[in-house]
């Protein structure tokens, strides 16, 4: 029987065809859940279309159902992975046939490998990422016919082989073309919105730079009066309270304008020194301590390595009290702080036990005048993040409503920068 290169090509379509549309038409203003409804649905029926025109040979149906199989689990979770696969036993019982236990056993045997490439897929570069899905989705699909001659159907495996390879191969470039697509369209997603970060923080450090010394001005001078106030002597008790609140107010104010400020100014390091993050760390939280006392909230730091970077103190500084304040007022009871130092680059990692965020609110972090605060402004976290940006640092959080919020940043050693800057001050 001839090769049915046709529906070669038509496999190709049914698979890719669904993807390509579901990129060109999703945005990322929906809720994880929908998305993942939606996603899973795409993958489900792609995956019943592949075994609906498989071709049948030898009572075996060879088709790419391994590829949206494999992409259900990967970019939906195992709940939406889960979902794809009960479909998928659904369809295959329908048109039973020689083939139907194979594929089964197939399948299963696939599963117990698909938590483990979950989990690590997402820590991937791109090019492993694609290396990964070629191999796993190639050796998933070769596992149907090699079960079907363990079984002892009644198959002639060379026969067989070369039909067998063109689709093995088949389904592991569509694995690579699909991941490819995807990650592109991640990226791109990522990119419009570190733009759109950028363009907000562009206008509100114009308007700081423009309006923020002309309210500070006038500020100082009733906060001047006010302290005056505070020494008279006909202010009955109730007066002093409200001059008292009235000071705090104005100090909170000045707060606010001094984060306007920073983000008008040019960040740009200019003085750069071989730095000790964990004794930075450990003078911020020194600074803090009263602060957490306040909040009853325990901060303890953990240091693996001497982790030394080329920086500037006060910018390091000021993003260590940035965070850990953040983390202590978020906090139940505890805040721990962890650095690790590895050849190129050292890890930070802060987090609090308190109620964690929603990945919507995780998503808005460091856009002006957003805050999970009621009183906050979230121009400290804004003024943070540039600094790490400056730093060539990256930064992600990850949050559970149970677990809590870990709050991590990498910032590059600059290794060769580092050891000549060590021997000019030796």
């Amino acid at each position: 029987m001839p090769f049915q290169y046709d529906q070669l090509l038509l496999q190709v379509l049914i698979v890719l065809i669904p993807i390509i549309l579901y990129l060109a038409l999703s945005n990322d203003k929906g809720d994880e859940t929908q998305e993942n409804i939606i996603w899973g649905v795409v993958c489900a029926i792609t995956l019943a279309l592949s075994i609906t025109f498989s071709i049948i040979i030898d009572g075996i149906r060879i088709d790419s159902r391994m590829v949206p199989w494999y992409l259900a689990f990967i970019y939906g979770g195992m709940n939406v992975g889960t979902f794809v696969s009960i479909c998928f036993f659904i369809v295959r019982f329908l048109y039973g046939g020689i083939g139907m236990i194979p594929s089964f056993f197939a399948m299963m045997i696939s599963l117990f490998f698909i938590y483990w490439a979950q989990k690590k897929f997402h820590t991937l570069t791109l090019k492993k990422k694609i290396y990964l899905s070629f191999i796993y989705v190639s050796i998933s699909s070769a596992m149907l016919p090699i079960i079907a001659v363990l079984f002892g159907s009644e198959i002639t495996i060379f026969k067989t082989i070369f039909n067998s390879f063109l689709f093995i191969v088949e389904n592991g470039i569509m694995a690579w073309f699909a991941i490819y697509l995807i990650e592109s369209h991640r990226e791109k997603i990522l990119l419009r919105k570190e733009i759109q970060r950028n363009e907000k923080m562009q206008v509100v450090g114009e308007l700081a730079a423009s309006v923020a010394h002309e309210i500070r001005n006038p500020m100082t001078s009733v906060k001047g009066f006010m302290q005056l106030l505070t020494e008279a002597n006909n202010l009955t008790t109730d007066q002093k309270e409200y001059v008292q609140i009235s000071l705090e107010e104005l100090n909170r104010a000045n707060d606010i304008i001094s984060d306007y400020l920073s983000l008008g100014k040019n960040q740009a390091i200019k003085k750069l020194c071989v730095l000790d993050i964990g004794k930075e760390a450990n003078k911020s939280i020194a600074g803090l301590s009263s602060y957490a006392t306040l909040h009853n909230v325990e901060v303890s730091i953990g240091i693996n390595g001497q982790a030394v970077i080329l920086g500037n103190s006060s910018q390091v500084q000021q993003m260590f009290v940035n965070l850990i304040k953040n983390a202590i007022e978020a906090a139940e009871e505890k805040v721990d702080i962890s650095i690790h130092c590895t050849q190129k680059e050292v890890e930070i990692f802060i987090s609090n036990d308190g109620e964690g965020l929603t990945v919507e609110q995780i998503e808005k972090l460091g856009l002006p005048f957003y805050s999970t605060k009621e009183q906050g402004t979230g121009l400290g976290l804004m003024v943070t993040i540039q600094l790490i940006r400056e730093m060539g640092g990256k930064w992600n959080v990850k949050s559970d409503k149970t677990m809590g919020t870990v709050f991590h940043i990498t910032i590059p050693r600059n290794e060769g920068k580092l050891e000549s800057s060590i021997k000019n001050r030796d």
